[in-house]
């Protein structure tokens, strides 16, 4: 008896440590607060534009947007190459309507195909260690919706470990 008890228990202990480390994968998908799945809005009303530098999230690149037309200006080092919109076709999407001499500053403005898709503005930058340097992580936008909170994962741990208490207990209940 004393042989199975300790296996149960060792077996538990096992299922307790692989559920914790288990957790966080198996945590549900959750929108953000404030977003809908279903929505009739076109994508450029109800995301953000993004926009980077070298295709890095940066602070040295900022937009200012009227109805339709979206203005892009580039401020770090290194001389801007060319603007790109990844996700849009120019003429079909959106169309130039200036850009400035040195490239760090372009006028867009939107089609109707255009304003219903997500709107994404990338600086190409020519000296790659200026725009590492220009490149700065925004930490505030991660979106941590889909991760589990550690207490879940913390309360299976402490329930599997009360279930091998409990048979420990009722062990030596019986050696009595």
């Amino acid at each position: 008896m004393r042989k199975f008890i300790s296996i149960a228990l060792s077996a538990v202990m096992l299922i307790s440590a692989g559920a914790i480390s288990a957790m966080p994968v198996m945590a549900a998908s959750v929108s953000s607060p404030g977003s809908s799945e279903v929505t009739t809005k076109p994508a450029s009303e109800t995301e953000p534009v993004i926009i980077t530098v070298n295709s890095d999230k940066s602070s040295k690149v900022s937009y200012t947007k009227e109805t339709a037309k979206y203005t892009f200006k580039y401020s770090g080092k290194g001389e801007v190459i060319r603007w790109e919109f990844p996700n849009m076709t120019e003429g079909v999407d959106y169309n130039v309507l200036s850009t400035s001499d040195n490239n760090d500053k372009i006028v867009i403005e939107l089609t109707e195909s255009g304003k219903q898709k997500q709107v994404v503005a990338n600086a190409v930058v020519k000296d790659s260690t200026a725009s590492k340097d220009d490149a700065e992580i925004d930490d505030d936008s991660k979106d941590d919706s889909n991760t589990s909170p550690a207490t879940g994962a913390a309360m299976a741990g402490i329930a599997m470990a009360g279930t091998g208490v409990a048979m420990l207990a009722i062990s030596k209940k019986k050696k009595d």
